[in-house]
């Protein structure tokens, strides 16, 4: 499951404000495992942080971490893209959505079924966000309902280069089907590259757990030209399982103490997973 997401910001107490004024509360230390492993990433020392709990039940965290770096465009580049929060009330979320948080798309029924309505924003350092309401079962899915107004990350959206590539690897990293890719509209993918906002994507979904699941979304791939320094946005995210990843996905393994371990790893396009599981 999604245990932790971490996020880096322009200015750390503008950040902790937004989602403090979306009814988010500060994390404990004992709820906060996942956030300090997240934290142990050389290039995040000693920038100051701060860690938001989303959920107790299940366990999930946002950590929010002061970056010097620009506001990046969402999709602009291929990686984690954005995250989907389970909302309650979707309607009364727009009518006074807080400071911080500025509207891409307003709250509409997405083409897979009317029992699920979104709306996309973007928040205090540029970060993707699609909020999101659920009222009935849809078909082929096994979705959440949220249990309060706010409330925790269900799916994650990565941008992929090669999604037949991606799939292969988060097949295999989590021992789940590999699914076929299916045509969708993605309008802030398409926005951000200059296509028709009907223009269809292949997009994958990627089986968690109970709940949740990763997104694999066909970024759009274009010429750079040169090394950006790296932007605000989101930096890696912490999955907790109940036993370690294949061998031969780990970038480096480490004990965080004497019962957690942390396995990272690098799927294709340069997102960071830190899986956590009880140490051996």
């Amino acid at each position: 499951m999604i245990e932790t997401v971490t996020l880096r910001v322009p200015s750390l107490p503008l950040a902790v404000a937004a989602y403090h004024a979306l009814g988010y509360r500060n994390a404990e230390y004992g709820e906060c495992d996942a956030a300090r492993v997240a934290l142990s990433d050389p290039t995040l020392q000693g920038c100051p942080q701060h860690t938001i709990l989303m959920s107790e039940a299940p366990l999930q965290t946002l950590t929010l971490v002061e970056w010097d770096g620009a506001i990046a465009t969402p999709f602009s580049a291929p990686g984690w893209s954005a995250m989907e929060v389970l909302v309650m009330n979707l309607d009364a979320l727009y009518a006074e959505l807080p400071e911080g948080f500025t509207v891409l798309n307003p709250p509409a029924a997405l083409s897979l079924s009317d029992a699920i309505r979104a709306m996309q924003v973007t928040g205090p350092a540029g970060e993707l966000i699609y909020f999101t309401e659920i009222s009935g079962e849809v078909p082929g899915f096994d979705l959440p309902i949220a249990s309060r107004q706010i409330n925790h990350c269900f799916v994650m959206v990565n941008a992929v280069t090669n999604i037949a590539r991606s799939i292969e690897f988060y097949a295999r990293l989590l021992a789940c089907p590999a699914p076929e890719p299916t045509p969708a509209r993605v309008s802030i993918l398409s926005r951000t590259h200059g296509l028709d906002e009907d223009h269809r994507h292949d997009i994958a979904p990627i089986a968690l757990g109970s709940g949740q699941l990763f997104e694999l979304d066909q970024w759009v791939d274009h010429c750079v030209t040169e090394a950006a320094p790296l932007p605000c946005g989101w930096h890696s995210l912490a999955l907790r399982r109940s036993g370690p990843p294949p061998a031969s996905i780990v970038v480096n393994h480490r004990h965080i103490d004497n019962r957690l371990a942390c396995y990272e790893i690098h799927p294709p396009d340069g997102e960071r997973i830190d899986w956590l599981c009880a140490a051996a």
